[in-house]
């Protein structure tokens, strides 16, 4: 991280982090973690691209915090099952709410991703992370699409100077949230059967998605993820890339603030009377727990 980096981070991330576990606490099923817990992924428990391992509720075992990829990759990578990426204020708070979730919807161990609070990151998550990744999902949709017609690969955008080239223009800053779901998706761990996402973390997984499978294209490889893999999207339709091969999309029939960054056109699943929180406390709530065990099936996860 830059000198410029750590003085806004450390002068600002405070104030956008006490903000963001608010705003999480309201869309995520934070009932579904003890006040301990609560307490142990609060705003100053884990940065940007820090992973937490979250088991099921009631099993009596701890969330596991983990500062990187590679400490996480070192110590869970033979195990990891599932990961989810949060939005909305993609505090370590939500991250933990919606890995509750998905540990409690198969009793699996689940992996969550943190993401939000560099510098680079302080517009974005300002404006909810929406605008970028929604703009360049639609903008890489129109270069799949010439590459069809033209009946030749989709040609990758410009990458900024010293950025990497991909299908997708990305900010001129790293990201450690995306860098570490890249290097998850490099690693392949060898258990890893479901990602899932909610609000802006869809979108970033999109953008991971696509990165890789460029990568691999370029390079003449195939992945055991494309077709092992299960990606499921909470509050956004994304343009997922079509070579991962199992692909679940959700969207609250009255989420008008996901469907502004939705690709309303893509085959998704309209949730009844459904807004974009998944707070089962609250009403109108998007029940991803439901979702997962009625509509998204995963033989062979074990506990």
């Amino acid at each position: 991280m830059s000198t410029l980096d750590t003085q806004l981070v450390a002068g600002l991330a405070p104030a956008f982090k006490r903000r963001n576990a608010g705003l999480d606490a309201w869309f995520y099923d934070t009932g579904a973690l003890t006040p301990d817990e609560q307490a142990g992924v609060g705003p100053g428990a884990d940065e940007e691209g820090a992973l937490i391992v979250v088991p099921p509720g009631g099993s009596g075992r701890r969330i596991r915090h983990h500062p990187d990829i590679a400490h996480f990759l070192a110590a869970e990578g033979e195990t990891v099952q599932a990961l989810v990426v949060a939005g909305v204020g993609s505090s370590a708070l939500g991250t933990a709410a919606l890995a509750r979730n998905v540990a409690d919807a198969y009793g699996i161990e689940v992996a969550g991703l943190v993401s939000g609070y560099g510098a680079s990151d302080l517009l974005s998550e300002a404006l909810g992370g929406w605008f970028f990744y929604g703009a360049t999902d639609r903008f890489r949709h129109g270069l799949r699409e010439l590459g069809r017609r033209l009946q030749a690969p989709t040609p990758p955008a410009p990458a900024p100077s010293g950025g990497r080239v991909g299908a997708r223009a990305k900010p001129v800053s790293p990201l450690a949230d995306l860098d570490a779901l890249a290097a998850l998706l490099v690693a392949a761990p060898p258990r890893l059967r479901l990602l899932v996402g909610h609000s802006k973390g869809c979108l970033m997984i999109d953008h991971a998605l696509e990165r890789h499978a460029d990568a691999l294209r370029r390079q003449g490889r195939d992945s055991p993820l494309f077709e092992r893999l299960r990606i499921v999207t909470f509050g956004a339709v994304c343009d997922l890339p079509p070579v991962y091969r199992h692909r679940h999309q959700f969207l609250g029939a009255l989420d008008g603030f996901g469907g502004l960054n939705s690709r309303l056109d893509l085959p998704f699943t309209r949730v009844s009377g459904a807004w974009h929180h998944l707070n089962r406390h609250l009403p109108a709530h998007l029940d991803a727990v439901a979702c997962l065990r009625e509509q998204v099936p995963l033989d062979g996860l074990a506990a």
